[in-house]
């Protein structure tokens, strides 16, 4: 009898022994889970995080690209100062035309400007270079007058070799008499 007693004891402890396995190994894989699943949702939250901040990313880019579209329609539509024959003085439509581009350009720090000035055909090439630059200067100095940094401000003279109007006579030349004050 000892020996079928020794039998079931021993079929007893093999099946506490596989029961509490099975119970560990149960154990182990509900941690393991746990972890796994702690893993999960730290991944999808930093996953969620970034894609806030992908999101807010593109709202702010949107926005400042609505900003300075706005900023740029709000530009004024002349750009122009024009002159009489032979003269570097800019009359007084210009300089409003002007002194509007400035409040502009006051407005709008980062913008840097290019002053472009031109002449009609009439004159020796050497004497239009020297004429559109005295224009451009003009053209500058009446923007520094209304606040405009100095440094944000080049020119250039044309001379004639940018005429808005190819046609002679002194409706087209008077179209060609101007400077041009040019974003970069």
């Amino acid at each position: 009898m000892s020996k079928h007693y020794t039998k079931i004891a021993m079929i007893a402890l093999a099946i506490a022994s596989l029961t509490f396995a099975s119970c560990g190994a149960k154990k182990d894989s509900d941690m393991s889970g746990n972890i796994n699943k702690g893993n999960m949702d730290s991944q999808a939250a930093m996953d969620q995080a970034a894609m806030d901040k992908a999101a807010a990313d593109r709202a702010a880019a949107e926005k400042a690209a609505a900003d300075k579209a706005a900023n740029m329609a709000a530009m004024p539509s002349t750009n122009s100062a024009y002159f009489a024959f032979d003269s570097a003085v800019i009359d007084d439509a210009g300089k409003m035309a002007l002194t509007a581009y400035a409040t502009w350009l006051n407005n709008n720090t980062d913008v840097n400007v290019t002053v472009e000035g031109n002449c009609d055909e009439r004159g020796s090439r050497e004497y239009n270079l020297a004429l559109g630059e005295e224009r451009a200067k003009s053209v500058r100095d009446v923007l520094v007058s209304n606040g405009v940094a100095a440094s944000r401000i080049d020119t250039v003279s044309f001379g004639e070799e940018r005429p808005v109007c190819t046609r002679s006579g002194e409706a087209c030349w008077a179209q060609n008499r101007r400077g041009d004050v040019v974003n970069r």
